[in-house]
């Protein structure tokens, strides 16, 4: 009997186990199939930022969701492949991608702790995680990556798992590899890092968002000392070295690196054309590396004038007021929009006190200071009309947080300052290629994002008068073509409306040639030059010259009454030093892809051809003019022949100067977004021309010298200057002047 019970449990215990193998053999032969691919794992391509370079291969921005940075295997530091092996998988060139001895001594640690201390993952399984699976901790995912791990160690050397681990792994702070981290937390390449340092990025996989040392540096200091120890247990590492390393404090950059380093407006704009113009869709995550036109030097000089123009601009109009008081209900919000100023040496303070000569200020960290009227007399109201401040209380009252300057003379004294409010852009091309050199589309592009030199359609004032006088020059007008200047009185195309056009200055000055009138940017003369080509005629020309904006459709649109964004203009302009040739905007030069092929390499093309030779050399001597005895004579200062135009509108609403070298066009622009005034007499020349300036006179030496290329159809006569007609009197009395000798 007993003999029967026991062969009858004998075989439900066989037959148990025969079914329990064929189940097990069923779920492990449906997981199989379930497992991705290893095979592209010999030819892995990694998942690398884009990233964006200068001409000069300095690096602008990085793009993408993942900062990494594949290296070789032997690239990277012997101690920090020691230290990785030592703390995460002491037996990684022992097993065969599962240590099962690592996962029965992890078992029995966490028993005896009661919780799960350690892990039993080989660096193969963990790889598997981070290219394959999840993260969730359920029975399947961990055949699966056992599984995977099996076949991965039976498929790569163990060199190559270790080079992928450590290119793939995440070690906190957005970093993704060994080489990003370098990078994130010491600012340095992986061959320069110290032993204690390699300890430190080890010790991250295993918790990034608790060891990394800018989140905790005790736990981080504790993680790093352990991984010292373990390398020493290893042998990696003498006893005394040990003990040298772990008394060593942890030196670790506050900040990451800025991913968006510079020129925040352009990386936007090549990142659209990318998109837009050459159909790359994947831009971020690709690996690409794609060299621009842009100067970092020129970039990082028109940054810094556009600033420091803003701030004149805005002292000579008067302070805005304070970032907000005490009471409002969204005052932290406030003061986090303008916590970026502080890298522009500017202070928070909340007014404590004031009187009329004085306020009394504490700064963000608690310093009671004062600040006195007679060095804030510019901070009138905005709009008050006032020349100077006389009261402090008029601007300021307990509560307020303001933005504070140290005096540049007396760095105890402190000044108000302010956030401006008004705005400017800057583009510099060379007008040889099309090459966008720099462009700023505002104050600072974490202020805002919308870049004005590209997306901003503004009035173009006088800076479109040009246009109008080139046409006019096509149409076999001369330089030295006489129109009467007097008072005129032009119907509206509304009812019973009508519109006298004046001068800037007020008045009237008879016959005035075209030469001058341009030169000195006189609206009447323009207006009946304009009635005399035709408005369709200015329209056709302004689609030759690449204006792609709406015109108006009466005699206004000859003195910029349209809304033109810079780039237009800027480029517009171009055909003045270039005998009549536009080339196509060109901000890339070339592209390659994650395996280093070039996939694009841009060559400059002419897109526009508005205008023939000889006017383009005729307009440029006149342009020339404009700098040496008109409006923009300010730009005189540069010791090269400079062409260009200022540009005003109704009410100082917009300011413009576009100037030019043979190889050098830049366009700068100034107003508010909301279009109000920007202040009395802010014209073109006082607004932008100084900017202008103080931009291409940094930028010279940087430039190859270059002379304006001349036309054989143009040739230079005498003319008297009373009568304004070619002559050949023996006179002292004359000028030059250019006229066309062939077909325009």
């Amino acid at each position: 009997m007993i003999r029967k019970v026991f062969l009858y449990l004998f075989d439900v215990i066989v037959v148990s186990i025969v079914i329990f193998l064929g189940v097990l053999s069923l779920f492990l032969y449906k997981l199989n199939n379930e497992l991705p691919s290893i095979n592209e794992l010999k030819d892995f391509t990694y998942k690398e930022p884009t990233i964006i370079y200068d001409k000069n291969e300095n690096i602008i921005a990085e793009l993408g969701e993942e900062v990494r940075y594949p290296v070789d295997l032997e690239d990277i530091p012997l101690y920090l492949k020691e230290a990785i092996i030592s703390v995460e998988d002491s037996r990684f060139y022992e097993h065969g991608g599962v240590d099962f001895f690592s996962i029965i001594r992890a078992f029995i640690v966490n028993i005896k702790a009661g919780k799960i201390v350690e892990g039993g993952s080989t660096l193969t399984q963990q790889l598997v995680k981070v290219l394959y699976l999840t993260p969730e901790k359920k029975l399947k995912r961990k055949v699966k990556e056992a599984m995977l791990a099996y076949k991965i160690d039976n498929y790569l050397s163990k060199g190559k798992i270790l080079e992928m681990y450590l290119n793939q792994v995440y070690l906190g702070r957005g970093a993704y590899g060994v080489s990003a981290a370098a990078r994130n937390y010491f600012n340095k390449r992986l061959n320069e890092l110290t032993l204690e340092e390699c300890a430190l990025i080890a010790g991250l996989p295993k918790a990034p968002g608790i060891y990394a040392p800018h989140i905790s540096y005790d736990k981080s200091l504790k993680r790093r000392d352990h991984v010292l120890l373990r390398m020493f247990e290893e042998g990696f590492i003498t006893e005394s070295t040990y003990k040298t390393m772990v008394i060593k404090p942890i030196i670790f950059e506050d900040k990451k690196p800025r991913r968006l380093r510079y020129a925040g407006h352009f990386v936007d704009y090549v990142i659209d054309y990318l998109h837009n113009t050459l159909e790359i869709k994947d831009v971020t995550n690709s690996g690409y590396k794609i060299y621009t036109s842009l100067d970092l030097a020129f970039q990082q000089l028109a940054e810094e004038k556009i600033k420091n123009n803003l701030f004149l601009i805005t002292r000579r109009i008067g302070y805005s007021g304070p970032i907000g008081n005490a009471n409002d209900h969204n005052i932290e919000t406030k003061l986090k929009n303008v916590k970026y100023l502080s890298d522009l040496d500017m202070l928070v303070a909340e007014v404590i006190d004031v009187d009329r000569m004085e306020a009394t200020l504490s700064l963000i960290d608690g310093i009671k200071t004062t600040l006195f009227l007679i060095n804030n007399k510019w901070a009138k109201p905005y709009g008050s009309g006032k020349r100077n401040l006389d009261d402090l209380r008029t601007i300021l009252r307990s509560g307020d947080y303001v933005l504070v300057k140290r005096n540049g003379k007396n760095n105890n004294v402190l000044e108000l300052t302010q956030e401006p409010e008004v705005e400017s852009a800057l583009l510099a091309i060379d007008p040889t290629t099309g090459a966008i050199l720099a462009m700023v589309g505002s104050f600072d592009f974490r202020k805002s994002m919308f870049n004005r030199a590209t997306m901003a359609k503004r009035q173009a004032g006088s800076l479109f008068k040009p246009i109008v006088y080139a046409a006019a020059i096509e149409e076999n007008y001369d330089l030295t073509s006489l129109i009467f200047d007097a008072p005129v009185i032009k119907k509206a195309d509304l009812d019973n409306e009508y519109w006298k056009p004046e001068n800037f200055e007020e008045k009237f000055y008879g016959f005035t040639t075209l030469k001058r009138a341009l030169t000195k940017s006189r609206n009447v003369v323009t207006i009946k030059l304009a009635e005399k080509l035709g408005i369709r005629t200015i329209k056709h020309y302004s689609k030759k010259f690449g204006i792609t904006s709406h015109l108006e459709n009466d005699l206004s649109v000859s003195i910029g009454s349209s809304s033109i964004p810079l780039i237009e203009m800027v480029y517009a302009f171009s055909a003045f030093s270039n005998l009549g040739k536009i080339f196509a905007v060109n901000p890339i030069i070339s592209i390659t892809d994650i395996k280093g092929d070039v996939i694009f390499k841009s060559s400059p093309v002419i897109k526009y051809n508005p205008i023939s030779e000889s006017t383009a050399d005729i307009m440029n001597y006149a342009l020339i003019d404009v700098v040496e005895n008109g409006t923009g004579r300010k730009a005189k200062i540069i010791p090269r022949f400079i062409g260009g135009k200022t540009g005003s509108t109704n009410d100082y609403r917009d300011a413009w100067f576009v100037g030019y070298l043979p190889n050098l066009v830049v366009g700068v622009w100034a107003g508010f977004d909301d279009f109000r005034p920007i202040g009395r007499l802010e014209t073109g020349a006082r607004t932008v021309l100084p900017v202008w300036v103080n931009f291409v006179k940094d930028v010279l030496d940087k430039l190859d010298y270059a002379t304006y290329p001349v036309s054989n159809n143009v040739v230079y006569y005498k003319v008297d200057p009373t009568t304004h007609k070619k002559t050949e009197n023996i006179s002292v009395n004359y000028t030059f002047e250019p006229f066309s000798t062939g077909t325009r």
